[in-house]
């Protein structure tokens, strides 16, 4: 699993540097924006920096408990982030590019994620002692 985290980290990392390089061709002249589109443009962007980056912490260090239900919880806990890094990215194409204004997905791709290090934190709990 811990490949999978530095693999997907490494992708959405790729992912946030696309979006950056979109934002500057679409959006050249940052002052003739509205500045509510900007604040949000910028917000999405660094969504998919922040998601990247807990990826790649967590492949960097992620071993499966040897107890099941630890090892349950780090699993669905990858899940969520997962799910999470797909919504954050939705959220800055539709936010940006077809609503133009903040909309739920970013809020839920945000709450998944928090959900999902939660889960790894109750997994990660008393680890010590199954070693």
């Amino acid at each position: 699993m811990s490949w999978f985290h530095l693999v997907f980290g490494v992708v959405l990392f790729f992912v946030f540097t696309t979006t950056g390089s979109y934002m500057r061709a679409d959006f050249p002249d940052k002052e003739a924006i509205p500045q509510e589109l900007r604040i949000l443009m910028r917000s999405r962007h660094i969504y998919i920096l922040f998601s990247a980056l807990i990826h790649l912490a967590l492949g960097s260090y992620f071993r499966f408990s040897l107890a099941s239900w630890r090892k349950a919880f780090q699993l669905f806990g990858s899940i969520a982030l997962t799910v999470s890094s797909g919504l954050l990215v939705w959220a800055f194409v539709s936010e940006i590019y077809n609503f133009r204004h903040f909309s739920e997905i970013s809020r839920f791709g945000i709450y998944t994620s928090l959900a999902g290090i939660i889960l790894h934190i109750i997994g990660g709990f008393g680890r010590k002692q199954d070693r």
